[in-house]
């Protein structure tokens, strides 16, 4: 293999290598996969553990439907909702805003006596008791804020009686003894500094503890959290009245029992409304009837009083065309008449100024006057349900006041054209009417006036029949629960929710449990300052890797014979393959073994080097030049002769040969050794001494090979005195020991050119 054809395939070799990034990256994290194995492990025993802390919500849902009340007819016999100024949108909105009132949730609140939080103390993890799991229940009258302060501890102690015990902030557990009593029996009513309530036995029980302790809890506050962040309510379709109610609650019972509730108390609420509405208007029309009944008598008694005063019985009169005519015209000035009185009724209630009673439209003709009315008592409805939820400054109320105050204008401004239309009706059938009295000058004039007496009782008694019917009609919606709304599904516990949160939770430990092995491993590389790879030293230096070097897991310094075959021996002769291939036409005889530091082995792997070379039958010399740690002679296992490469440098008379330094290693005639010597020297110096000169002529001579184990690049200068000698450098870099930013030394060896052919050598891989 040519020189050219080897550097083609390390370049492959590299590009093949960085092509597989992704699959390096998975070899690393396969390396720590008991890591992994151990953080999946601790997180699941976490999320284990946890599980038995976590307290599950679970979605309670409802789905209720409100009506359209097209059917709920008021005092007037007019629909309440055909003219409604309110979209169908907008009810439902307003709706929706009474469910999600503070009052109504305080409301069940009281219902279910929710004011205390019961804990079974022996019970892990702590759990709020509720329902058939608690033998009592605490049903509080007076509070006092000094019970959000006290702990209660309750133990059953029989059939109907109990202990109680009493805890407060900064003040240890104490007998209620000391304020006179300590066992109390259920239904009992308890007076304390901090309220009035007593225990009522719960006979549908199954719980087996007798121990318990109750925390009082604040109710508007308690009724606020859980408008604000467990009640939502919304539309299930924009174009349908269907609401659906959800609530978060960690007790399935409790979560079904306060939903129930409210959609009961929502119910009661509307039912007082509408029925106090219509108690409204029973009274409205019993003063009405009150005062017919008084003007019908006095009519009653005119007439009476006339026949006795005229002595007449009865009046027998002609029944012709003429007075068919008459009779047409006497209705309708009647039903005007009527129709005026009852304008003149309602322009006076208007007048009055009472802003919170419904107008009564009765027998009004005038279908704006009509709308306007109705426009009003619907207005005015609306403000009593809003009233009770919302204060008197909201947005709303102050629109419907507005509303309320620009129709009274508009209906009194309707009412006035509407008096001056009727009367000049009234004046025209009367002027018709005189005409037909002008023509009955042979009536008698008693006749006359019986007639009108007769025409106003007639008014009177019409209008009297007609309140009264209406009056039954109104006294049938007092006490009639007709609910505006239906149940399509009562509470209903979603369990399905709750294990959603540990899925979630069980998901996150995984996540964890992985990403806690990733992110040590990433920081771990991110921290590391060693060279850790050959990829490390390619990704960093242009200068050819020609071999790595397994670690050395025995005590020997110095391959032997019979370890041919093992991955350290087989290292080296795939380094002097190597060598082989790319400098066999440099005629490479000297190579220089260096490092940046002490301890990346260059000593070791000199030794081993010049053991690998001459088992080809090289002859092969291995100069110990690294004065400030000479060890080869040792590492070969032989002992240092009295004379060495100093001796010979600093010799004055050229007593000393070079046969004289040699020592020749055991068990490999072709592998010698010359040690550092005896004489101290400056290294700078001598090695660039002619001496020195002399010494390498008379190795390259009689060696095929010559290894140089030098002193380190990165501190002395002495090793850079060698390089006219070499014709290769070998540059230690051993993994997890040397430092990525010594690799910047062999970078500048190259790039300066301070020695031929530098290389580097992986070292304890």
């Amino acid at each position: 293999m040519t020189e050219k054809e080897y550097f083609d395939s390390q370049m492959s070799t590299t590009r093949n290598e960085e092509n597989f990034d992704v699959k390096g990256l998975l070899n690393s994290y396969l390396k720590s996969w008991k890591f992994f194995i151990v953080s999946l492990l601790v997180f699941l025993a976490i999320f284990f553990i946890a599980l038995q802390f976590m307290s599950t919500s679970y979605d309670i849902t409802s789905k209720i439907l409100l009506k359209n009340e097209k059917t709920n007819i008021n005092t007037s016999g007019n629909n309440l909702v055909a003219n409604n100024p309110f979209s169908n949108s907008e009810k439902v909105n307003n709706e929706i805003e009474v469910l999600t009132s503070v009052q109504l949730m305080r409301s069940v609140m009281d219902s279910l006596s929710l004011q205390c939080k019961i804990i079974a103390p022996d019970i892990f993890p702590e759990t709020e008791v509720y329902g058939s799991e608690l033998p009592f229940k605490v049903i509080v009258d007076t509070i006092y804020p000094l019970a959000y302060e006290t702990t209660l501890k309750i133990k059953i102690e029989g059939e109907d009686s109990f202990s109680l015990e009493e805890e407060f902030e900064d003040v240890p557990l104490q007998s209620t003894s000391a304020h006179g009593y300590n066992n109390y029996n259920f239904d009992y009513k308890i007076e304390k500094p901090y309220g009035i309530f007593h225990l009522v036995k719960n006979v549908e029980s199954t719980s087996k503890e007798s121990e318990f302790v109750v925390k009082f809890r604040d109710i508007d506050e308690l009724a606020h959290d859980y408008v604000k962040k467990a009640l939502n309510i919304y539309v299930v379709n924009k174009d349908a009245s269907v609401i659906n109610i959800v609530l978060e609650e960690s007790n399935p019972e409790k979560g079904e029992d306060i939903v129930n509730s409210l959609v009961a108390k929502y119910g009661q609420k509307a039912f007082l409304e509408k029925n106090g509405l219509a108690l409204e208007n029973v009274k409205f029309i019993d003063n009405r009837l009150n005062t017919l009944s008084a003007e019908l008598s006095e009519v009653e008694m005119n007439v009476a009083q006339f026949k006795t005063d005229n002595e007449l019985a009865s009046v027998d009169f002609d029944v012709t065309s003429f007075s068919e005519q008459e009779i047409d015209y006497d209705r309708k000035l009647a039903d005007s008449e009527i129709e005026l009185k009852v304008l003149n009724s309602i322009e006076r209630n208007l007048k009055k100024g009472n802003e919170e009673s419904t107008i009564n439209s009765l027998s009004v003709t005038s279908p704006n006057l009509t709308y306007l009315i109705n426009s009003y008592n619907r207005l005015q409805i609306d403000r009593k349900s809003l009233q009770r939820t919302v204060p008197e400054n909201n947005p709303k109320m102050i629109d419907i006041r507005n509303q309320l105050s620009e129709l009274r204008g508009n209906i009194l401004g309707s009412l006035s054209t509407s008096k001056q239309s009727l009367r000049s009706i009234i004046g025209s059938i009367q002027n018709r009417s005189d005409e037909f009295a002008e023509k009955k000058q042979r009536i008698p004039s008693m006749q006359r006036q019986l007639l009108e007496i007769s025409r106003e009782q007639g008014i009177k008694e019409n209008l009297f029949l007609y309140l009264l019917q209406k009056r039954e009609e109104a006294a049938l919606m007092v006490g009639v629960k007709q609910d505006n709304f239906m149940v399509i599904d009562k509470a209903i516990t979603d369990y399905e929710s709750g294990s959603s949160d540990k899925k979630l939770y069980l998901l996150i430990s995984l996540l964890c449990a992985l990403a806690l092995p990733l992110a040590v491993i990433h920081l771990k590389d991110f921290m590391n300052n060693k060279v850790l790879s050959k990829k490390d030293v390619e990704k960093r230096t242009t200068v050819s890797v020609i071999g790595e070097i397994a670690h050395n897991a025995s005590d020997k310094k110095i391959i032997v014979r019979g370890e041919e075959a093992s991955s350290l021996a087989q290292g080296f002769r795939m380094v002097r393959m190597n060598l082989d291939f790319m400098l066999s036409k440099k005629n490479v005889q000297t190579v220089l073994v260096t490092s940046a530091t002490q301890g990346e082995g260059k000593t070791f792997f000199s030794s081993n080097m010049g053991v690998a070379l001459a088992s080809s039958s090289s002859k092969v010399v291995i100069l110990e030049l690294d004065k400030h740690n000479p060890e080869l002679i040792e590492n070969l296992g032989e002992t240092k002769k009295e004379f060495g490469v100093t001796n010979f440098l600093n010799q004055p008379l050229n007593t000393i040969s070079v046969n004289d330094i040699l020592v020749p290693v055991k068990d490999n005639a072709n592998l010698f050794a010359i040690g550092l010597g005896s004489e101290q020297i400056d290294g700078l110096e001598a090695f660039g001494s002619k001496k020195m000169e002399e010494l390498m002529v008379q190795l390259r001579q009689e060696f095929d090979y010559i290894l140089i184990d030098s002193a380190p690049l990165g501190k002395l200068a002495d090793t850079f005195a060698l390089s006219k000698y070499t014709d290769c450098c070998l540059y230690i870099v051993r993994a997890k020991y040397s430092k990525l930013e010594d690799l910047k030394i062999i970078n500048d060896v190259k790039s300066k050119k301070k020695f031929k052919n530098p290389i580097v050598i992986m070292n304890d891989v």
